[in-house]
């Protein structure tokens, strides 16, 4: 069949519709540039709007929360592997872009005095300084931000319900320049049924995640189906860090209708908190002070050895927090308002004695984020060779932002960042898209659309015995299996010969010849981003040989953090897929020692606490509490009021003991 071809003309498409690409198309309209958004879901309806809608804004909260100090939060955070140019441009802008979302529509508490957005009382989600804010309505506050940026002004035009296939590139030879530019892409417009071969010399990819590869073990929306990340790589890009997937560790395992969904972090297991086996063994204690990394780690290690849940999880015992008489009710009023839609989910799955935590909960981790992406500059714009932000060896006119963009973050997330990273790198990709487009003087040769557009005449009405979604299903499990939580060298076996023979089957797949809304082929475009990013997973993983943040290998060690830092580099070439390493600066050894002498001394202070008698454990822990929600806040603070800062605090009260 040959499906319906269309062509249009744009100085910019966006691809993704998200925090990341709408602050990158209205960027770029408000730079001059002519934009095509493009989005599969409705504009506006990604990650961001079902995030619990907290972003980091610096000097929200401390005088001394200099640039300097959160570049440093970043990258030592991430284990030294985010690169500094961009962890500086993100503490440099993270006011400004923040405002950007202000004027959108988004409405936070503002201080008493009229300076600037509330911060939470202390520091979270690991951040050295309060820099994080919240929001009533959560990410629906932001959802509508990002709404009005697409819609609202001019020069931007959407898509929805439209796939953007692939990239449309040409060589060029340009001595150490780029070897290829953007020339467009190719989109599949399936409410009209339809191929949209879209001439512009410059895209932003934005189009977020990959967690749908572990689907259902997942709290992330449906569409993260790595297309980003594969439509990025088979145009040449270079991709890092792909093994450093985030997998929240307290997702629930059950009912079905519940699985996947987070129900807490390591925060809301407060000071007493652990969790236990299948045997009642304490396999974690002093959670709350864990990483989301720890946390899953430790419960994988457990079902790896046979002594997990039924559900192949673990048990998040907080009882011995709601069983001391004078501190108890201030727990449990803590742990339903910390994170309100979370508890809200273990409420209404697991039952009203889970609810009063009058028993432990059975959680499993589950993807949540991918800290890598395509490898870009401080500018979201494609980078290659031997340098952090050699754009001359990426490809020209290609740009990045949010959850496809690496480099950000490396080895770990910090609490509140994402939301923040989406208006940063979003404006500064849009910015620096139009610019390129405005400078191009090269002429678009439609040629370089033909081999894309043969490939997909060719799949509609493709004759076959086998459906997509099925075979999509079956490398959802192995994903899980074999590159989730827990990797070890014969897992990543398994998976590259499970890769190779899915992608085999490809053709076997049996698609109509009809162009309107053809669910198989939507199915086959996704199941073969997630292949590509399947492949990127196994091959950094595969490379980064010890246990790292989100990357934890069963059959190696932890990798140390006195160790050189490395990033992984994967990319795909006409010899196949490559995968290198990529050094980077260490923080100095004196910082880094600092550090982890502050995380020592955290949990020895919390295994003192756990070690007195409960009468007097209880006086303190009641004194920590009252201290931020008042004395009086369980009888006269009811969920709906008390905000989450608040509650947060409470336990954050634990590091200056």
């Amino acid at each position: 069949m040959t499906i319906e071809i269309e062509w249009q003309d744009y100085d910019v498409i966006v691809v993704g519709s998200g925090g990341a690409g709408a602050q990158a198309a209205r960027a770029a309209a408000e730079a001059g540039a002519r934009v095509l958004s493009v989005s599969k879901d409705p504009i506006g309806a990604s990650d961001t709007k079902i995030s619990e809608g907290i972003a980091t804004v610096r000097g929200s909260g401390a005088d001394d929360d200099t640039e300097e100090v959160l570049s440093e939060n970043l990258k030592m955070a991430g284990g030294d592997l985010p690169v500094r140019a961009i962890t500086d441009a993100f503490a440099k802008d993270s006011e400004s872009a923040y405002d950007r979302f202000r004027v959108q529509g988004l409405r936070p508490t503002i201080k008493e005095d009229d300076s600037g957005p509330e911060a939470r009382p202390l520091p979270f989600g690991g951040h050295n300084r309060r820099r994080s804010v919240g929001h009533k309505n959560s990410g629906i506050a932001f959802g509508h931000a990002n709404w009005n940026a697409v819609v609202q002004g001019k020069r931007v035009d959407y898509l929805e319900d439209a796939w953007f296939l692939d990239l449309a590139t040409e060589d060029v030879s340009n001595g150490s320049g780029p070897k290829k530019r953007i020339v467009g892409g190719l989109v599949y417009d399936a409410a009209r049924g339809v191929l949209i071969a879209v001439r512009a010399p410059s895209v932003v990819i934005a189009a977020g995640g990959l967690a749908t590869l572990y689907f259902p073990k997942t709290d992330t929306m449906r569409g993260n189906t790595g297309d980003s990340y594969a439509v990025a790589a088979r145009a040449g890009a270079d991709l890092v860090d792909m093994e450093q997937v985030q997998f929240l560790p307290f997702c629930l395992a059950s009912p079905p209708a519940y699985e996947g969904l987070c129900a807490g972090e390591p925060v809301m297991a407060s000071y007493l908190g652990v969790l236990r086996d299948k045997n009642g063994k304490v396999i974690l204690d002093s959670v709350f002070l864990r990483t989301r990394a720890e946390c899953a780690a430790a419960i994988m290690r457990a079902v790896e050895d046979g002594r997990g849940s039924p559900n192949g999880g673990a048990y998040l015992d907080m009882t011995a927090n709601k069983e001391l008489p004078l501190s108890g009710p201030y727990f449990q009023r803590f742990v339903e308002t910390v994170l309100p839609s979370s508890f809200n989910n273990a409420r209404l799955a697991l039952g009203k004695k889970a609810a009063k935590i009058e028993e432990s909960w059975e959680v499993r981790p589950g993807a949540h984020y991918c800290m890598g992406g395509i490898r870009a500059d401080a500018n979201g714009a494609s980078a290659g060779g031997l340098g952090d932000g050699d754009v001359a060896h990426g490809i020209a006119g290609l740009f990045t932002a949010g959850g496809a963009m690496g480099g950000v973050f490396g080895a770990n997330r910090l609490g509140s960042t994402s939301l923040t990273e989406a208006g940063v790198f979003g404006t500064r990709s849009g910015e620096a898209a139009a610019t390129h487009a405005r400078e191009s003087k090269s002429e678009i040769k439609d040629a370089a659309f033909q081999p894309l557009i043969d490939q997909v005449n060719k799949r509609f009405g493709q004759k076959g015995t086998l459906a997509a979604a099925t075979l999509k299903l079956e490398l959802q499990k192995e994903a899980w299996t074999n590159i989730g939580p827990m990797r070890t060298a014969e897992k990543l076996d398994r998976m590259d010969q499970l890769i190779a023979e899915c992608v085999a089957k490809l053709d076997e797949v049996a698609i109509p010849a009809y162009g309107m809304w053809n669910q198989a082929y939507i199915e086959f475009e996704e199941l073969r981003n997630l292949l590509d990013c399947a492949k990127t997973v196994a091959a950094a993983a595969r490379e980064r040989d010890g246990s790292l943040g989100g990357h934890v290998r069963y059959d190696k060690k932890n990798i140390s953090a006195f160790s050189k830092p490395y990033s992984t580099v994967v990319r795909l070439n006409d010899d196949g897929w490559q995968v290198a390493r990529l050094e980077r600066d260490r923080t100095p050894m004196k910082r880094l020692i600092s550090y982890k002498m502050r995380e020592t001394k955290q949990k020895m202070q919390l295994k003192w606490l756990r070690m007195l008698p409960k009468g007097v454990q209880d006086k303190k822990l009641l004194a920590r509490y009252q201290a931020i929600m008042g004395k009086g806040a369980v009888e006269e603070i009811s969920a709906p009021e008390m905000s989450t800062g608040s509650a947060e605090a409470a336990i954050g009260e634990s590091t200056r003991a």
